[in-house]
């Protein structure tokens, strides 16, 4: 039938006039229909089983010459070393390795022999793991541990990265407790460690019975809140704190009741906004950073949620060390910073960031009575960052700029407004009192800036303007907002090449801000 069949067309059907439409055919009529298709019907079965048959003929074929070609490929023939560095650039950049057979440097070990030597014999992937104490537990513990021996011992002899978590620390308590036995053999290459919600008995004894040389990073994250203060002490007279930067991220963050002389860096985080009413991330007050800059003298560098309060301040403080204090804030009102700053000296601080993370409120803003007296008592600063109204930066950027700062270096600008925008153009105001030679003695080096999204002419005339000046500045990094429009065309970006070539690093982050759609359904519980 093969050698008579003709390929049909639709056009030639004899049922050509009724298809496509909405005829309806009787119980004849689909008689002929099946009897019409039924040599059509068995074509296509042989041609399937034709096309089967050479599918199975071409696999064939093909694993044949894919096994000889293997054989000349080029990543066989890349040197140990180049092989190496490939792999490490593999390595997840924002956490540390995870113990995961598809992702790497685990993935090396599974695809041949020799990429598995390679793997096992570089140092460099294996000085990052994080650790999932329920992973561990429900994977057989003893050979879980085993596997973090391993996976540390390939890394000698370089420093770690550790980080461990546990969704529910009390309820897996021994197992946390073997996972950090497991880890304390290696405690004298630890460079960065993260504790996930540790039960306080574990670190308190960790601290004791470990030597951490090379530690220079804690970060202690508690879901939870951090417990009473009697052992809150606890934790921060740790010994593992002696020597190294501490970063806590807690609901509740601690309050230091004893002396902290031993600690050099701390920053507390809140945790992301959640649903649940009844769990509230708090921040502290004036009065609590001011007894922690009190009791910590050797405090270098400080980064706090600050809300509200208005503490009575009895005397000056003048902490002799600090010389990095970064105080953020969501939507709440500090008219209590000026008043805060104004008891503070701190003769060696260089960065003071003031970070309003709802750019829409106007009330977390320094005053300029405030900025000067924190110039006048912090002479050194060389790193400010400030969120700050439209009318301010007409008003005031300029003395702020020319009278309180003369060592400014790197200079950070959020422009916040009364309206939902997040910024607005008054970046033309910015532009024009940062332009080379309008700030007598302002000599900047690295400049940030959140702004509207004005014309690109404006930051590109800008920035020629300090490149035709010789300026020294050397970097700077635009946040761009715009309103989210359906119907408008992607922004396309300008060349930043000659401007790099010329000595000025420039990036831009282009942010959308959404519109909010009006909807019949408001109200109306879905």
């Amino acid at each position: 039938m093969s050698s008579t069949y003709r390929e049909p067309s639709v056009s030639e059907s004899p049922f050509h006039g009724i298809l496509d439409t909405n005829y309806i055919p009787t119980d004849a009529a689909i008689a002929q229909i099946h009897g019409h298709l039924a040599p059509h019907e068995t074509e296509l079965a042989r041609v399937e089983a034709f096309i089967e048959k050479l599918t199975v003929k071409r696999n064939r074929i093909k694993t044949y010459i894919d096994a000889h070609k293997a054989l000349t490929s080029y990543p066989r023939r890349l040197p140990p070393e180049i092989l190496q560095q490939i792999f490490v650039w593999c390595l997840p950049r924002t956490h540390n390795a995870v113990m995961d057979v598809a992702e790497a440097p685990l993935l090396f070990g599974r695809i041949c022999s020799r990429w598995r030597s390679v793997a096992f014999s570089t140092p460099e992937l294996w000085d990052s793991l994080h650790i999932s104490v329920v992973f561990t537990l429900f994977n057989e513990a003893k050979i879980a541990h085993a596997a973090i021996a391993d996976w540390l011992t390939r890394a000698a002899p370089r420093p770690l990265s550790l980080s461990i978590a546990c969704s529910d620390p009390h309820a897996f308590f021994s197992e946390y407790e073997g996972v950090l036995d497991c880890l304390s053999p290696f405690s004298s290459r630890w460079r960065s460690v993260e504790f996930g919600d540790i039960p306080i008995t574990s670190f308190s004894q960790l601290g004791e019975k470990l030597n951490t040389p090379l530690l220079t990073d804690v970060h202690l994250k508690c879901q939870f809140g951090l417990p009473i203060p009697g052992e809150r002490d606890r934790i921060l007279s740790s010994n593992l704190f002696h020597r190294a930067k501490v970063h806590i991220t807690s609901l509740d963050p601690a309050v230091i009741t004893q002396n902290g002389d031993h600690l050099t860096h701390l920053t507390f985080s809140l945790l992301p906004p959640t649903s649940d009413p009844d769990v509230v991330s708090k921040s502290l007050s004036f009065g609590t950073v001011y007894l922690l800059l009190q009791r910590c003298t050797q405090l270098q560098s400080l980064t706090v949620p600050i809300e509200a309060s208005a503490d009575p301040f009895t005397e000056d403080l003048m902490h002799p060390a600090l010389e990095s204090l970064t105080l953020f804030n969501r939507s709440l009102c500090c008219e209590a910073l000026d008043g805060f700053v104004s008891y503070l000296e701190l003769p060696r601080l260089t960065k003071f960031h003031l970070i309003n993370l709802d750019v829409s409120d106007h009330s977390f803003v320094a005053s300029v009575g405030a900025l000067e007296l924190l110039a006048l008592n912090s002479p050194l600063i060389s790193d400010l960052r400030l969120h700050l109204p439209d009318a301010y930066i007409a008003q005031s950027l300029h003395t702020i700029l020319a009278d309180f700062f003369p060592r400014l270096e790197k200079l950070s600008l959020g422009l916040c407004t009364e309206d939902s925008e997040p910024h607005v153009p008054g970046a033309f105001n910015i532009f024009r009192m940062l332009a080379p030679g309008i700030v007598p003695g302002l000599d900047l080096k690295e400049l940030e800036l959140g702004i509207s999204c004005i014309w690109d002419v404006s930051w590109l005339e800008f920035l020629w303007k300090h490149i035709d000046a010789g300026s020294n500045l050397r970097r700077i990094h635009l946040e761009l907002w715009r309103e989210d429009c359906l119907d408008a065309p992607a922004p396309v970006e300008p060349a930043l090449d000659p401007f790099l070539t010329r000595g000025l690093e420039v990036s831009v982050k282009r942010r959308v801000q959404p519109v909010v759609e009006m909807t019949p359904w408001e109200g109306v519980e879905k």
